[in-house]
Formats: C-alpha cells, structure tokens, sequence
C-alpha cells in the first residue's frame, strides 16, 4: 500500500511538471492545462490524507515522546510518553547502538531516572559519538531518534559562586562544574542578578568564556541575589540550571548563601 501510494504521487508530480512545461509562449498554461492541473492537486491531496491515516508507524518517536537528555559527562537518560489507550502491563524496550553498528544493545536499567525511562551510566555511554535509539513493544516500533550526545549535553551548575560589593558595582566569581577544565571542555556563562525583595531579574548574557565579571548596575547600601549557569562555547546543547543563589551587599565585603525559603 505505501509502496504503491508514494509512486502514485510521484507520477503525479511528474505529470504536472510536464504540464508546465507545454505552456504557452507567454509562459501561462492553458485552460484545459490549468484544469488537469487542478485535478492532480485535488487527487494529490486526498491521497496525502490517506497516507497519514494508513502509512504513519505505530509507536512513532512523536507519539511517544521520546527524548534523551546527557549531563555531561556523567549519565544519559531518556524517557517516553506511553499512547492514550495503551494498556498497564504494555512492556517497553528501549534500544540503542552507535550509528554505523550492526548489533543494537537494549537499555540496562529502567530504573535509576523513573518510570518510562532509561538510564545510560557513564561506563555505557560513549562520549561525542551519534546513537540510535528507538522503543519497541508487542504492537511495534517507534521511529529512532537519532542524536550525538553533544547535542543533548547540559552540565552540572558552576560552582563556588561569590561576590564583593565595592558600593557602586559588584566583582563576581566562580568555577567550572566539578569534573570539567576549559582545556577541553570549554563554556560560556550567564549571570543573573536582582535586587533583594524586587523579584526582577537582570541578565548579563555576555560573559563570554571568563569565569569573573564585573557588574556595574548596582545601588549603593543594597542587597543582591546572584546566580550563574553556562553551556558548550560552541553553543551545542542546553544551558545547566541555575546555580545556588547567594546574597551579597554592593557595601559588604564577602558574600553568604541564600538559606532555604529565602527570596
């Protein structure tokens, strides 16, 4: 059916291209040309809707959800989204295998990132190489999803945020997440900032690569709440969560951490 639905279309295609092709001289297709044509897009049409009723996969990765995130470098996870309908004891198998690999290997634990999961530990997980992944139940199979881990890969938060208030700007600081060097792994980082008790955040999205920056929006004798994330200098992948808030004073020499329940 698909086979002889999809030479069906392209015939078609090719019919009206010949159709155009028999236009008149001054480049405008004739009535009786402009009508056939117009019967071919109606037929083409109809037989689309009837591929999407009769040609999509069953368990397609868009009806699944199927998504993978890496926190790099330490785990992959992935997870998906049973059908409506599906029934409570449908069993799901999660496969994956290096693009270009002839064996394809099933998940090893369903169970570390929840339910409809799978979790990639970092002893089964190759780094900067693309996957094929994709889910298979008794009704069938899902689409692949194809990703290189790069793609997918968000960090850990920088660590050891702190800042100096100097009364009329603000010197920050912090490190790479733990586990991560410039060297080979380079970042860029954003700051955000806000004022205590105003619930506005400010943005710094121009960073860069350093790991200090200076902020000179600030008002004197006045609290301030910081945090900072990054992502992959070559813009591949997500940004990491924010990091743990701290509260500095643009009159107070050292900073302290925001405690639990503090705004």
């Amino acid at each position: 059916m698909g086979v002889c639905v999809y030479i069906y279309i392209s015939v078609d295609f090719r019919a009206n291209i010949d159709l155009l092709q028999k236009a008149k001289g001054d480049g405008r297709p004739s009535a009786e040309m402009a009508g056939m044509l117009n019967y071919n897009l109606l037929i083409w049409a109809v037989i689309m809707r009837i591929s999407g009723r009769h040609l999509a996969l069953k368990g397609a990765a868009s009806d699944l959800h199927l998504q993978c995130l890496m926190l790099y470098p330490k785990s992959m996870s992935c997870h998906w989204t049973p059908q409506d309908g599906a029934a409570s004891n449908t069993t799901f198998h999660l496969r994956y295998k290096m693009r270009g690999a002839t064996e394809a290997e099933e998940c090893k634990d369903y169970v570390t990132s929840g339910p409809n999961s799978c979790y990639f530990s970092r002893t089964n997980l190759c780094l900067y190489l693309t996957y094929e992944i994709w889910v298979e139940t008794g009704n069938g199979t899902s689409e692949k999803l194809i990703v290189n881990t790069e793609d997918i890969a968000k960090t850990e938060p920088p660590e050891g945020l702190k800042a100096i208030g100097f009364g009329t700007h603000l010197s920050v600081e912090w490190r790479y997440p733990p586990g991560l060097a410039a060297s080979y792994f380079p970042l860029v980082f954003e700051l955000q900032y806000q004022e205590q008790g105003c619930g506005k955040w400010k943005q710094e999205p121009d960073v860069g690569e350093q790991t200090s920056y200076y902020i000179y929006d600030v008002k004197p004798e006045t609290g301030y709440i910081l945090m900072v994330r990054c992502k992959n200098s070559e813009g591949k992948g997500f940004w990491s969560d924010w990091s743990t808030p701290i509260i500095v004073s643009s009159a107070q020499a050292t900073a302290k951490p925001v405690h639990s329940g503090t705004e």
